[in-house]
């Protein structure tokens, strides 16, 4: 059993610090995985809590010399989010700006002099003005540097406190020397001075960068409404939004966001949803259909029922997978932060040389000196350690913007590999609202011959017409919970049969659903069931089903009394996007394949009509497993799009598995089936795979109390899948990938250019063509400039699809 742990840090710098966090982390009994993030100053923990508890985990961090606090998840959204507010943390919570502007000031008189006047008078006039630059410039670097070297290791504070101690203290010793002198006198304050003062501008512009690069989901926050209109004993009560309860009637009016998740139940308008689909296009609402949390309302007024509050709604499970996503780490980062542990003491070794090198060399030790500083000012590993943090939280939140929740970095990583692309039929490719196309008649059974276990029960004298027939079937698929069996109940409805009473109900799992009806044995499913319950002269029924399955078709198997009565065809439409992401999934290099447990014929048929370039037909629930395995074991890179409980399993074992938002169709509508003959009721247990909270398609006829009320599918789906599609939208498939490869250039270009920056600079440095006041631009803008390539990716990712 492992428990996932969230902690805020505040003291870290560079990578070096991520790295001692995540060793002290490791060396904690129970701890399997530690994942720091510099971008975010969070660690994500996998522990075992009978072995470390979140304490203990703190204890480590304090004990490595930084400070750390776990995340409470509250009742309420969280917005108290340390990276959102302040990207530096709390020990850097002091705001640069007042800091850099006095300071600046200072910092140009003390060049001013140290350029033109070189007196004794004008050192001591430096001597002033550079103390309470080193004070307030210098003393964050410092006390990190002291909380270092006491835990025996060194970081980037360490360079900047060392290199500007060592120019400020030489000019120190020549300053007091020239009281005895009256010759020139040549400090080095200035150097000082700038370093600090360009070091401190870069940390400005860095927090200001990565305050930016949480934008998103920042807005997303923003999007929770503070006050609530709750009806209570018939009167409007205006609440703060944290005070609603699930069961609590809601009004909205016109213009006003949706406070909570819940079910309308009276009213209907249109929702903007565009916050969980990436799309503008407003959806209808009526009673039974469901409303997110942070949706506006744009046109009627309408109640509804709070089915989920605080941070159960889908606004705050997306906030907290973004969150844990951005504060997740890719491969490519791990690497990065391997090097950079190393990288600080190489620094010290290569500074010393440079410093005896030039003293003995070039028998000048100012000059050596002056290049030893230059060396460990321009070596900063921090833009090593933020490249790839802030592009994953760019990248991540973009896609959260657009209705694409990705679990983590490394499925963001993986998704830009992939070769192959399963998908699931009903629910993925088709709208998962099957209908009745048509019911064809076949030998009909006698109320002669009817057949009771129930000796008081006698069969009806009214004749088996078709209606009637279908009013049957209707009737013993009342109670099931099957999608493909409401909408046989749907459309005997439509032609004003209701359902009977049903006596000895039973369903026959993955085949179908018997009972009695009016004295008559009704047997509805698939034809091996039918087969099992006696049912003689199916010779008709299974080749009609085979025609209907060559078009798409599905059917449902009707026998009454022992005898073939009906077939029953339904059709599932498919997304109107379909054929449109499928091709711009090939025109990025994807194999699509089509994995369904419908009949081959009825597969083909879909295959066809989308130029799929594989279809695997007839696939059981506990084979799809196996499946993804196969295509795996071959070299493949495969992602598993579905969006049922049965496809958990292929999910998780996919490289990406994506999770459909599909909104409220039951999820197991496909593979309850047998392969492509009949049905199995759905138990009323069962939920969806799905983040169960939208619906293109209002219901009106749904009663009071639905499925709605507690489904576990969002949890099931985030669990289950490495992303999830929020609103059910295929186009953000491709946009995933898309995304997926954009974020991958961003951090490869980053990672490139922090790379370069320190194998160019640092020889530079070392012979002596490197001013320490050039090496301070230079450290504080390569930071800067790894945070505004991975901000560059708002311009590049395109998601046109």
């Amino acid at each position: 059993m492992t428990q996932s742990t969230l902690l805020n840090i505040s003291g870290m710098h560079c990578a070096g610090c991520v790295r001692t966090i995540e060793r002290a982390l490791l060396a904690q009994p129970g701890v399997r995985e530690a994942r720091v993030n510099l971008a975010t100053n969070q660690a994500d923990v996998e522990h075992d809590p009978e072995l470390s508890q979140p304490d203990a985990l703190v204890a480590a961090i304090k004990d490595a010399g930084y400070d750390a606090s776990p995340v409470i998840e509250s009742d309420q959204l969280d917005t108290d989010i340390p990276f959102l507010t302040d990207p530096q943390g709390p020990d850097h919570s002091h705001d640069w700006r007042l800091r850099l502007l006095p300071m600046a000031i200072l910092t140009l008189l003390i060049m001013i002099l140290g350029m033109t006047w070189h007196t004794r008078t004008s050192a001591l006039v430096q001597l002033a003005l550079a103390i309470p630059v080193q004070i307030v410039l210098g003393w964050p670097f410092y006390r990190g540097a002291f909380r270092s070297l006491r835990h025996a290791r060194a970081d980037m504070d360490t360079l900047v406190a060392l290199g500007t101690s060592v120019a400020f203290a030489y000019s120190l010793v020549l300053c007091l020397f020239s009281l005895r002198s009256t010759g020139k006198v040549h400090v080095y304050f200035d150097t000082a001075a700038v370093i600090l003062t360009l070091v401190g501008l870069g940390k400005l512009m860095e927090a200001r960068a990565r305050h930016s690069a949480a934008d998103a989901i920042r807005s997303l926050i923003d999007l929770q409404p503070q006050q609530a209109t709750v009806i209570r004993g018939g009167q409007e009560i205006t609440l703060p939004a944290s005070k609603v309860r699930v069961g609590d009637t809601l009004l909205l009016r016109p213009g006003q966001r949706v406070p909570v998740d819940g079910i309308v139940t009276t009213g209907s308008s249109e929702i903007d949803a565009s916050m969980v689909t990436g799309e503008s296009t407003p959806l209808e609402i009526a009673r039974g259909s469901p409303v997110i949390g942070g949706t506006l309302n744009q046109t009627g007024s309408f109640e509804f029922r709070a089915t989920r509050t605080g941070s159960a709604t889908v606004l705050s499970q997306i906030v907290r997978l973004v969150t844990r996503a951005q504060s997740s780490k890719a491969q490519v980062q791990r690497t990065a932060d391997t090097i950079a542990s190393f990288f600080v003491p190489f620094v010290l070794f290569v500074a010393l040389g440079t410093l005896v090198g030039w003293g003995f060399v070039a028998h000048d030790w100012p000059l050596a000196l002056r290049h030893a500083v230059s060396v460990l000012v321009v070596a900063c590993p921090c833009a090593l350690g933020l490249a790839t943090p802030t592009a994953i939280m760019v990248g991540s939140g973009l896609g959260a913007k657009r209705g694409i929740l990705i679990k983590d970095a490394a499925a963001l990583e993986r998704a830009g590999k992939l070769t192959h692309v399963i998908l699931d039929k009903t629910g993925t490719l088709t709208l998962g609202k099957p209908a009745v196309s048509d019911v064809l008649p076949l030998h009909f059974a006698s109320p002669q011959n009817a057949q009771s276990s129930d000796a008081t029960s006698q069969p009806d004298a009214a004749p088996l017409t078709l209606d009637r027939v279908l009013q049957l079937a209707a009737s013993v698929e009342h109670l099931s919970e099957h999608p493909l069996g409401r909408a046989v109940v749907e459309h005997a409805r439509s032609r004003s049969l209701e359902p009977l009473p049903v006596k000895q109900f039973h369903s026959v799992t993955a085949g179908g659903v018997t009972g009695l009806v009016d004295g008559h044995r009704v047997v509805v499913g698939r034809l091996a069931t039918l087969r099992d319950q006696g049912v003689s002269h199916l010779t008709e029924l299974a080749a009609r089903r085979d025609a209907l399955a060559a078009t798409a078709k599905t059917s449902i198997l009707v026998a009454v009394d022992g005898s073939p009565a009906a077939l029953i065809a339904l059709s599932d439409r498919l997304k109107p996007e379909a054929a449109q992401v499928v091709a711009a999934l090939q025109k990025l290099g994807l194999k699509i394949i089509l994995m369904t447990g419908d009949l081959k014929p009825a597969a083909d048929a879909v295959a066809r009509t989308l130029n799929l370039d594989d279809v695997l037909a007839e696939v059981q629930p506990a084979d799809k497993q196996a499946k993804v395995v196969e295509l795996q074991k071959k070299g493949f890179v495969v992602a598993m799009v579905g969006d049922g409980i049965n496809d958990a399993p292929a999910l998780a074992a996919a490289d990406i598995g994506i999770a459909m938002g599909a909104g409220e169709r039951d999820a197991m509508a496909d593979e309850a089936w047998a392969p492509g003959s009949g049905f199995a009721s759905t138990p009323q247990s069962a939920k969806p795979l799905s983040l169960n909270v939208l619906s293109s398609q209002p219901s009106a006829s749904l009663p009071e109390q639905t499925s709605h009320d507690a489904s576990p599918g969002s949890d099931i789906a985030m669990e289950a899948g490495h992303v999830v599609l929020v609103g059910g939208d295929l186009r953000g498939l491709p946009r995933a990938i898309t995304l997926s490869r954009a974020t991958m250039r961003r951090i490869h270009a980053g990672l490139f250019w922090a790379f370069a920056y320190n194998v160019i600079l640092i020889p530079i440095a070392v012979v002596g063509k490197l001013d320490p006041m050039l090496a301070a631009a230079a450290m504080a803008l390569s930071s800067v400039s790894v945070v505004i390539n991975a901000l560059y990716l708002r311009r590049t990712w395109k998601s046109d699809v």
